[in-house]
């Protein structure tokens, strides 16, 4: 019997074949972790972004990605590696997971000069006074502890 021609024969987006992201990016992106850890968006950015250039769904990401082929954009992997509350901040009812992306990326860098600027105020406030150096070390190295 002759194959239908409407009948498409390339196999289904590889996108399609994963059913856990938290493999792929164990992290959960948080806005209170983001506030402990100032550096969990990175590696959480990171892993993201490895997936989803392994996975060839940069328009998922990249705003100036142009695929021929392009999957379909699905938010679900990016709310599935996010907190609720971040999901609530970032979210909009017209949004390409890109746009969600973009959002969430101008959530955490937007206030970077001005944490820098105030750790690096915070910084030339310490002294060592009677500290040991270990002590003193551990505490200009974490600035969560200068506040304290």
């Amino acid at each position: 019997m002759p194959r239908d021609s409407n009948t498409s024969s390339k196999p289904p987006h590889k996108a399609y074949k994963i059913t856990n992201i938290k493999t792929y990016v164990p992290l959960i992106l948080d806005l209170n972790s983001h506030n402990n850890d100032p550096h969990n968006y990175d590696p959480w950015s990171d892993f993201f972004t490895a997936h989803c250039i392994a996975y060839d769904l940069q328009d998922h990401i990249d705003d100036t990605y142009d695929a021929q082929n392009k999957p379909p954009t699905d938010m679900e992997w990016l709310f599935k590696s996010i907190s609720q509350s971040l999901i609530t901040n970032a979210y909009s009812p017209i949004a390409s997971a890109c746009k969600i992306w973009l959002n969430i990326s101008s959530i955490f860098n937007d206030n970077k000069e001005t944490t820098v600027m105030q750790i690096e105020s915070e910084l030339r406030c310490v002294t060592m006074g009677d500290l040991s150096f270990h002590d003193y070390w551990n505490k200009i190295k974490k600035p969560d502890m200068l506040k304290g």
